[in-house]
C-alpha cells in the first residue's frame, strides 16, 4: 500500500512562541483557608500547586499582547509583518467587537484580519488550524495565533470542584507560509513532501471535532438562550458549571482517538512522535491520555502544577517554555491535542 506520508503538503510553520502569565500566584492554601479542601486534596486529584490570577482590571488582549510580542520577536518579525491574528478564547475584552481586534491595536497593527475563535480549552488548536488553513488559501504570510483566557473571572470562588482548577495565561505563536511561490495541491510546491517528511518543518495534518449533545457537562450558562435576571445572579448561573468526572473519562478517550486519527493520516507512527503536548486541565488526565496511547510519560510535557488549567493558553504556554529550556528542538515531531466545552476537540502535528 502506498505510504500516505508520500501526500503529505506543508503549508506553514511556527517561527516564533511567547507567553505571558499574571504576577499573582494563588496557591492551594488560598482555597484551604475558606473552602472544605486542602493542599494534599488538590494535589492529588489535579496535579496542581498553584496557579496565576490576574488584577481586576487586565484584560485578555492586555495579557496577551506580552505574549504575541515575544513570539513575533522570537520569529525575527515585527509587528508590521503581521497579515492577520486568529485568537482563541471564551473570556473576551467585550462581547464585541472581537477581542483579536483589540489587540491587533494594541500592537499597532493596521492591516490585514482579526478575528476570535470560541472553542474553550480546544480554543488554541482551533485557531491554528484555521490560520494554517487561511495561509493554504493565499490569506498571508505571517498569521499571529494566540490562546489567552481568564477564567478567574468566571470561576465561582465557593464551588469546590472548580475553582481550584483554573488560571489565567496567554500563549502566542507566529505561523508563517512555507517560502515558495507556486501552490500545487493546496501548498507551496517546493515544499512538497515526496519521500521523508523528517527534513520539513511546519504543520502535517490536523483534524478538529465536536459533539454539541454534551454541551452542558461544561458551560456558563449565561447569553441570549439564559439572559441574566436577578435569579439567575444569584443561582451563579454566570459562573463555570463543570460535571468533572463526565469530562474527565470523555478527554481522555478523545484525545487518544484523535492523536491516532491524526497520526494515521499523516503516516506517521506514533513511536516517531517526540512530545505529547496536551492541554493542561489535570494532570491525571494527562498521564491516563499517555497510558491509553502506550507511550512514556517523559514524552508529555506538565506544567498544570504551576499555572493550573488556563485554558486556550495552556498549549501555547507549554511549547513557549519548552522551547525555551531545549526540551523541544528543531526537528522534533510534536502532536498537539485538546479537548474542551462543546465538547470540541482536536488535534495537530508539527515538526518543529
Amino acid at each position: 500500500m502506498e505510504n500516505p506520508a508520500k501526500k503529505l503538503t506543508v503549508a506553514s510553520e511556527i517561527l516564533g512562541t511567547g507567553m505571558c502569565v499574571p504576577d499573582r500566584v494563588v496557591s492551594n492554601e488560598h482555597f484551604a483557608a475558606y473552602l472544605e479542601t486542602s493542599d494534599e486534596w488538590i494535589r492529588e486529584r489535579t496535579g496542581i500547586v498553584e496557579r496565576r490570577w490576574c488584577d481586576e482590571v487586565t484584560s485578555a488582549s492586555a495579557l496577551a499582547e506580552p505574549a504575541c510580542r515575544d513570539a513575533i520577536k522570537a520569529a525575527g518579525l515585527t509587528a508590521a509583518d503581521i497579515d492577520g491574528i486568529v485568537l482563541g478564547t471564551v473570556t473576551p475584552d467585550n462581547i464585541f467587537p472581537s477581542t483579536a481586534c483589540y489587540l491587533q491595536s494594541r500592537l499597532g497593527i493596521q492591516s490585514g484580519y482579526a478575528m476570535d475563535v470560541n472553542a474553550v480549552c480546544s480554543g488554541f488548536v482551533y485557531a491554528l488550524t484555521t490560520a494554517d488553513a487561511l495561509i493554504r488559501a493565499g490569506q498571508g504570510t505571517n498569521v499571529l495565533v494566540v490562546g489567552v483566557d481568564i477564567y478567574s473571572r468566571i470561576i465561582d470562588p465557593n464551588d469546590r470542584g472548580t475553582c481550584v482548577l483554573f488560571g489565567d495565561g496567554a500563549g502566542a505563536v507566529v505561523l508563517s507560509r512555507k517560502k515558495g511561490d507556486k501552490l500545487v495541491d493546496g501548498a507551496f510546491g517546493d515544499h512538497m513532501v515526496e519521500g521523508d517528511v523528517r527534513d520539513i518543518s511546519g504543520i502535517y495534518g490536523s483534524e478538529l471535532r465536536a459533539d454539541g449533545r454534551y454541551a452542558d457537562l461544561l458551560c456558563v450558562p449565561m447569553g441570549t438562550a439564559h439572559p441574566p435576571t436577578p435569579e439567575s445572579l444569584q443561582r451563579g448561573d454566570h459562573f463555570l458549571k463543570m460535571q468533572g468526572r463526565e469530562v474527565f473519562k470523555f478527554a481522555v478517550r478523545s484525545l487518544a482517538d484523535v492523536t491516532k486519527n491524526v497520526l494515521d493520516k499523516a503516516g506517521v507512527a506514533i513511536e516517531e512522535v517526540d512530545h505529547f503536548v496536551s492541554h493542561q486541565a489535570n494532570k491525571r488526565i494527562l498521564l491516563s491520555m499517555a497510558k491509553h496511547l502506550g507511550v512514556s510519560e517523559d514524552k508529555v510535557p506538565i506544567n498544570v502544577d504551576k499555572y493550573g488549567n488556563t485554558s486556550a493558553a495552556t498549549i501555547p504556554i507549554v511549547l513557549a517554555e519548552c522551547e525555551r529550556s531545549g526540551r523541544i528542538k528543531k526537528g522534533d515531531l510534536v502532536l498537539l491535542s485538546a479537548v474542551g466545552g462543546g465538547f470540541s476537540w482536536g488535534a495537530v502535528l508539527v515538526r518543529w
